[in-house]
């Protein structure tokens, strides 16, 4: 390309770029320029847009620019760029946020208002009871359910989110308090070790006794098929002939070991990861066991209280999924019943001894007891295993809803939960050890447990209680009444299966009506029942015509017979008066 070319395009270029430029230049020299700090103001639109605490709202031509747009044309004034000076009078620094800003980023949710900015000079009411399972707000405010505030009608159209922007509550909880250090891991006894050599199970089972049945609990353990020998937890020299050597302190030979030092002593090597993590055990027993009421009272030195060697079987330690061992699930509670049930030892404590029995007799002791249905909750499964503690009455429906989630998640919708203090849980109505198999006769009555119990008849729970009681129990009868028919039906022969997968159905829809029933929500129970109880009616009616068509099959089968007789016998008469008149005739 020519030098005169590239000159002239040269030139043009600049022409374009001046044609371009130089009308922006003189229109930017008439934008108003913004007035404020830009930090913290980038969503210029926010105000600007409707003229929102005085703010010049934007003009029609400018509809649909966005805030990056803004600032690619409107620039800060020169007061603004100037950075104030370190003697600023107090009175040209803004005033300060007098609340955290987590969760309030939209200033303009309160204060766009006159009576907004009094609301916020005094302060928003503060929550007088706490959030756990209360982030619904609008459950209770919005129509002021159980005595709570209502909300004023220029909050209406507030969701859940924005309540907590403003409202606080009351106290703000202490900050924890810090946690020391976990101590370390007890350190293992050092003795001589000597692979596959083992001289005190040798000498002790040619000794009577006690001596020989250790011996012999030891060999059927978990500990001797992992090759945990007794030097492990009483040290010695297990490769030694003579018993004084063996039993030498030189060689780490600490004896029987004090019920105070068992839990460190098993944790030497139950609370070492690196050990224990070939095995897929947990190494929290220890620390849990320390912070339970029986590691804290053996602390204290009260050697009444359980230890490892006492629960888990002493030398003859097995796996726990082992049925013979003393922690399989259906033998725990017998287990701690051992101490739990003796009066003389749980007197000191003022602890109730009838524990067991009580479960002996509910629906979870017999389930695991008689049924052996591990799923069945034991003592360890409500109070913890290595950190042993009894649930208090709000954690109560927690501990149930490990269990019973859906029914927990239902509950926790209720009034009910939200009666913090002084509300049932699940042991108010169902009792603690003896939980009794649920039934809608609690509805009814006034006995310990019911609802009468705590709600006159003529009250509103009162009615709501009868009013859930009548549609739950009317789904009930009529699915009793479809599984009966049903086995009318298939007991004269006729095809029930259809009817059978339809009754699941039902069954579905009364299971959930029963869970649900712990939300007190009428509505939901009635949808729930009336489908369960049109479903059982649909199939009680299937099944009592079939065993309609089976009746009349049988009466068509006997009509059917009784002609077949009928004329076998009247051609048994024709053929012999026909061989009479044969007779006549030859």
């Amino acid at each position: 390309m020519s030098h005169p070319i590239v000159r002239r395009l040269s030139l043009a270029l600049v022409a374009l770029v001046a044609v371009l430029l130089v009308p922006t230049l003189m229109i930017a020299q008439d934008m108003p320029t913004i007035p404020h700090p830009l930090e913290g103001r980038e969503a210029c639109l926010a105000c600007h847009e409707t003229g929102s605490a005085g703010a010049t709202q934007v003009p029609e031509d400018h509809a649909g620019r966005t805030d990056e747009m803004c600032t690619a044309c409107h620039q800060p004034g020169p007061a603004v760029e100037e950075a104030l000076p370190e003697e600023a009078p107090s009175e040209a620094v803004p005033l300060a946020i007098p609340h955290p800003l987590e969760g309030r980023e939209n200033c303009l949710e309160c204060h766009t208002s006159a009576e907004a900015a009094e609301v916020a000079e005094e302060g928003p009411p503060v929550i007088p009871h706490p959030l756990i399972g209360r982030e619904n707000c609008l459950a209770c405010h919005e129509e002021g359910i159980g005595g709570a505030a209502q909300i004023p009608e220029d909050h209406v159209g507030r969701p859940n989110d924005i309540c907590q922007a403003c409202h606080q509550p009351g106290q703000i909880p202490a900050a924890p308090t810090p946690t020391a250090e976990a101590e370390p891991i007890p350190t293992p006894i050092a003795y001589p070790r000597v692979e596959g050599v083992n001289t005190c199970a040798d000498c002790h089972a040619t000794l009577e006794d006690k001596h020989a049945e250790i011996t012999d609990q030891w060999e059927r353990s978990i500990h001797a098929e992992r090759d945990v020998t007794c030097a492990d937890c009483h040290g010695g020299d297990p490769s030694a002939t003579d018993v004084n050597e063996s039993m030498s302190p030189d060689a780490g030979y600490i004896g029987v070991p004090a019920k105070t030092e068992i839990p460190a002593l098993c944790a030497s090597c139950h609370a070492d990861v690196s050990l224990m993590r070939q095995y897929d055990l947990p190494t929290d027993q220890y620390a849990k066991y320390n912070e339970s009421i029986h590691g804290i009272r053996l602390a204290e030195g009260d050697l009444n209280v359980t230890t490892c060697f006492d629960c888990h079987g002493g030398h003859e330690i097995l796996k726990a999924n082992d049925p013979a061992a003393s922690v399989y699930p259906a033998n725990v509670p017998t287990l701690c019943a051992g101490c739990h049930s003796d009066t003389d030892l749980m007197a000191p404590y003022d602890i109730p001894t009838n524990q067991f029995d009580l479960y002996r007799q509910s629906v979870h002791g017999h389930a695991l007891l008689d049924e052996q249905d591990l799923r069945a909750p034991n003592c360890a499964t409500c109070h913890g295993t290595h950190g042993a503690a009894p649930p208090g009455f709000e954690e109560v429906a927690n501990v149930c809803g490990s269990c019973h989630a859906a029914t927990q998640d239902y509950y926790l919708k209720s009034p009910h939960s939200r009666s913090v203090d002084s509300g049932p849980k699940c042991v108010t109505c169902h009792g603690r050890y003896d939980v009794s198999k649920p039934s809608e006769d609690l509805y009814l009555g006034a006995e310990p447990r019911h609802c009468g119990a705590c709600h006159a008849p003529d009250s509103v729970p009162g009615q709501l209680a009868q009013s859930l009681y009548d549609n739950i129990a009317g789904a009930a009868q009529a699915y009793e009444d479809a599984e009966t028919a049903i086995q009318v039906a298939q007991g004269v022969g006729m095809l029930v299966s259809p009817m059978e997968a339809r009754l699941r159905e039902a069954n579905t829809s009364l299971i959930t009506a029963r869970a649900a029933q712990h939300t007190l929500d009428l509505d939901t129970v009635t949808d729930r029942s009336a489908d369960a109880h049109t479903i059982a009616e649909e199939v009680k009616a299937s099944a009592d015509a079939a065993v309609a068509e089976s009746i009349f099959r049988r009466q068509a089968m006997v009509v059917a017979i009784a002609v077949i007789v009928l004329t076998i016998v009247a051609l048994f008469l024709l053929k012999r008066e026909l061989d009479r008149q044969l007779e006549a005739d030859s």
